[in-house]
């Protein structure tokens, strides 16, 4: 065999080398489109159902940053806290049910509510906790002009600022609606609020003070005994 054919022989198999690495390299949705493009229909769903298990199929690093379920502050809907708050800390609040945890309960003795609103990161990396405490009210008892105590907490910095006492901070308006009430064992109530504050709530360390000037908040609290407290006149004291 001459050279001219050895040279012609080999560039052929190159080329041809070189088409069977391009077809390789073909990517899977090409392949698809061919497939559907001669017909043959089945190929091209083996290759569907192959590509969607690869892109369902996360790593485990995938897997772990796939974000948590956000709280909800009552599972039924309906949860909010709005406030406007003024001084160490500066800004109006609007936390809506959903990114809001929410507890609540009797107070001990069950001489009153206290409830427990918190939502993170609002101060940057820091979640910010209110909590109310509402003296000489009874499970399911609605009321007008009730003395509240209020405390912020700045978790994560030690900060706490607290009214430390009635006669600084006022419920305008108080009802406590029944999610699962008497005569269940263990009962929940939706209590819907809204009130203002004449003084501010002073740190309890340092010189600080956070004055919540107006708020209104729907939430829960949970009874999960099988006493029913009597009830008792908002005009009373801790």
């Amino acid at each position: 065999m001459g050279t001219s054919a050895i040279l012609a022989e080999s560039e052929a198999a190159t080329v041809s080398e070189v088409q069977s690495s391009r077809t390789r390299s073909m990517s899977e949705q090409q392949v698809i489109q061919q497939s559907w493009k001669d017909g043959r229909t089945k190929t091209g769903g083996i290759l569907t159902l192959l590509l969607l298990a690869l892109c369902t199929t996360a790593s485990p690093e995938e897997r772990v940053a796939e974000p948590a379920t956000a709280q909800r502050c009552i599972n039924e809907g309906g949860g909010f806290l709005r406030a406007r708050l003024s001084g160490a800390i500066n800004m109006d609040l609007s936390w809506s049910n959903d990114g809001t945890s929410c507890a609540g309960s009797l107070r001990p003795g069950a001489s009153g509510l206290r409830l427990q609103f918190s939502r993170p990161r609002v101060l940057g990396e820091n979640s910010l906790v209110l909590v109310f405490g509402i003296p000489n009210l009874a499970e399911g008892q609605s009321a007008r002009a009730v003395p509240v105590n209020v405390t912020l907490i700045r978790e994560g910095t030690g900060e706490f600022y607290g009214t430390q006492g009635e006669g600084k901070c006022t419920l305008d308006d108080l009802r406590q609606e029944p999610i699962a009430g008497i005569p269940l064992k263990s009962r929940a109530y939706r209590v819907v609020a809204r009130g203002f504050c004449m003084q501010p709530a002073r740190a309890v360390s340092g010189n600080g003070l956070v004055l919540m000037s107006r708020f209104d908040f729907a939430g829960r609290i949970d009874i999960p005994t099988e006493n029913v407290s009597a009830p008792v006149s908002a005009s009373g004291h801790d």
